[in-house]
């Protein structure tokens, strides 16, 4: 099996260092094994994606160094083909018109999350378009009453999984609702766009954090319901705040972004360096690794079950960011060959207007 990986951030912000993380984690374990690292743009969210966030990304891993292999993929670019695989899985019966009015239906995301929790305590198959037949289902559709399409999951049985980090994940299909796979607008929904990309790229691994566990199982009923092998599943450690909470853009701003490191003058080299300690290690007392080293030692077995927790003090100028970061750099300034250095610190003085060629 040949791997392919892919990293596929959603263009609303800019690179932001978890994700960072992530795409290096899969940079790294397609070196290792000899295989291919792309690039998916997951730009189906309209009104929040922006050409500016996607250049952002794009520069941070040109920083970073993580070229993807083959062409970039954008995701909006391939909803007419989810369209097509989500109106197959109602045609085999796999999925159903859901006529309910859109107010109480639930089919974007977020109102989705709402309604599914509001469910939780209720049969999640009462839904009274699942069992209509077909004749009545197409006179609905071809009467123009809208509709959504729902995955139809069984009442019985489980989810499961073996994560290469976590290991064994299972979940009764009791705990899942029908999954939204096609708005009433014709707007396919994220996991099933997720699956669709993932099967046509050939991925062999899904590396990402561990809040998409739970996606991990809606997408497996989606791969079950196709036919097709899902993945191979790694997911990752979180990378948290000083308070142990979530570290994200709105609360803490430009200190999780990529540019802002590229910016204060960080050596990528440095800061891979660090960013590949944060939920790994090799096992061993060492901490200064070359790119080489890293891709050479790298496995999905050493990484770390327990979240990560990114140091820093918003309030207090000197420790702006993780004090190892700026350790971690001193130590490739202080040991880089002048020749290698050289372009850096000219690259200094010119941005504080102190160099003139």
């Amino acid at each position: 099996m040949n791997t392919r990986v892919r990293f596929a951030p959603s263009p609303t912000g800019y690179l932001h260092i978890g994700s960072a993380r992530t795409a290096l984690f899969n940079y790294l374990f397609a070196r290792h094994t000899g295989g291919k690292f792309l690039l998916r743009i997951e730009d189906t969210d309209l009104a929040r994606s922006t050409s500016e966030s996607t250049r952002s990304i794009l520069e941070g891993l040109q920083w970073l160094g993580f070229a993807p292999d083959e062409e970039i993929v954008y995701q909006s670019n391939n909803a007419p083909k989810h369209r097509e695989i989500a109106l197959k899985l109602l045609n085999e019966g796999k999925a159903y018109r859901d006529f309910t009015p859109k107010a109480e239906r639930g089919d974007g995301d977020v109102k989705a999350a709402i309604v599914e929790r509001a469910r939780e305590q209720k049969d999640m198959r009462d839904n009274p378009f699942r069992d209509l037949s077909k004749e009545e289902s197409d006179a609905k559709a071809g009467a123009g009453e809208p509709f959504a399409i729902r995955l139809k999951v069984a009442a019985n049985g489980k989810t499961s999984f073996e994560d290469a980090v976590y290991g064994l994940n299972e979940r009764d299909y009791s705990e899942t609702e029908d999954l939204v796979l096609l708005r009433s607008d014709g707007h396919p929904l994220y996991n099933l766009a997720v699956v669709c990309d993932d099967i046509e790229m050939q991925i062999t691994h899904v590396i990402r954090g561990q809040d998409h566990l739970t996606n991990t199982h809606k997408q497996v009923l989606i791969y079950e319901a196709l036919g097709e092998q899902p993945p191979i599943f790694g997911h990752l450690p979180l990378i948290l705040a000083p308070n142990k909470g979530k570290l994200s853009k709105r609360k803490h701003g430009e200190v999780v972004s990529m540019t802002t490191y590229r910016d204060a003058g960080f050596l990528a080299a440095a800061f891979r360096n660090f960013l590949v300690l944060l939920g790994w290690s090799a096992g061993e007392e060492k901490e200064i690794y070359t790119f080489d080293e890293l891709i050479k030692k790298f496995s999905l077995d050493h990484i770390h079950k327990n979240n990560a927790v990114f140091n820093f003090d918003a309030n207090d100028p000197r420790h702006w960011t993780d004090d190892k970061a700026i350790w971690m750099n001193a130590e490739y300034v202080r040991t880089m060959p002048i020749a290698d250095l050289l372009p850096f610190v000219k690259a200094e003085l010119k941005s504080a207007k102190l160099w003139r060629d």
